[in-house]
């Protein structure tokens, strides 16, 4: 993507310089340059920040006309200029559009004239520049598969999550060692997002909604899971209710797919938890405590699953 935004500013700052030339226009590069700076990196980005370049344009317009009419053109009342125009911009968050009207603005210094035929050849080229950055910047590939294929891998990582907790929970001793797998599927899911939202954001008709809601889902479905990875280095291995929930995660990891409503997992859980309610009372502090911690498990995998029943029921029909 960095070497397509390259060739983006590349031939915007061509084209546009070229047509200004063509014109006749004076200071035609600044037309590339604006070009340039018009290149985002998703369209809808693109498409604000120009609204927010047009106002600023006109701000810096009226500023410079007030302040060279009453100052003339100097180096002083250009700074003068700066103070009016920037703290304008500042008010008003029109911030993108500082330095790049403030070098349109040179222009009106140097030829030290703001005449009617000066102040339509930089409406010209601030145009044309940015037109073409526009245009040019229509074409964004599209990263919906990308971003399909990343889905289905970060679910395979997330059952090969609940695998791993699955054995854990029958060591004795356990190491702490799934933290580092936390970690990476967090700095995973943070790289996802942030495509998901660049492909929000380039896709101006298309309604991208389901990938980021799914990829919220899955984020705090790993947050609980930390969390009853938390609780579960914290048992040591006591009889045949650390088995169930073992075998119970083993399940779950099995059923663990993107369409999947979860609701026979649900019930599968309050069945397990009604056995367990219906066990012999623990007879020592030990197993006390590890009966508190495996009840507790319980609160956050009922939330673990809950969390993806909501959205299937939120977004059922919505998937492509």
């Amino acid at each position: 993507m960095k070497f397509l935004k390259t060739i983006k500013m590349a031939l915007a700052f061509f084209v546009a310089m070229s047509i200004a030339q063509f014109f006749s226009f004076q200071y035609a590069t600044s037309a590339g340059i604006v070009g340039i700076l018009t290149i985002q990196n998703t369209k809808k980005e693109t498409l604000f920040i120009c609204l927010k370049r047009i106002l600023s344009f006109f701000v810096s317009l009226l500023s410079a006309l007030i302040v060279f009419s009453v100052f003339g053109y100097s180096a002083m009342s250009f700074a003068f200029f700066l103070l009016i125009f920037v703290g304008i911009s500042l008010i008003f968050h029109l911030e993108d559009g500082i330095a790049m009207n403030a070098v349109i603005t040179t222009h009106y210094l140097i030829e030290q004239s703001m005449s009617i035929q000066w102040i339509q050849n930089e409406m010209a080229i601030f145009a044309i520049g940015m037109s073409i950055g526009m245009l040019v910047n229509l074409y964004m590939p599209s990263q919906q598969k990308q971003i399909r294929h990343s889905l289905q891998k970060l679910d395979i990582q997330i059952k090969n999550i609940l695998m791993q907790m699955s054995g854990c929970l029958l060591q004795e001793k356990k190491t702490g060692r799934l933290y580092e797998v936390f970690q990476e599927v967090s700095f995973t899911l943070d790289k996802m997002f942030q495509s998901v939202y660049d492909e929000m954001n380039n896709q101006l008709l298309k309604d991208t909604k389901y990938e980021f809601e799914y990829l919220s889902m899955r984020k705090e479905q790993i947050i609980v899971l930390k969390d009853i990875y938390d609780l579960m280095i914290q048992i040591e291995f006591h009889g045949k209710q650390v088995i169930f929930i073992s075998d119970f995660l083993k399940h779950m990891a099995v059923e663990y797919h993107e369409d999947n409503d979860v609701h026979a997992l649900q019930q599968r859980l309050m069945d397990l938890k009604r056995k367990f309610q219906q066990d012999a009372l623990p007879q020592s502090r030990d197993e006390f405590e590890n009966r508190a911690i495996l009840f507790t498990m319980f609160t956050y995998l009922q939330k673990f699953l809950e969390l993806k029943y909501q959205f299937f029921i939120k977004n059922r029909g919505e998937e492509q």
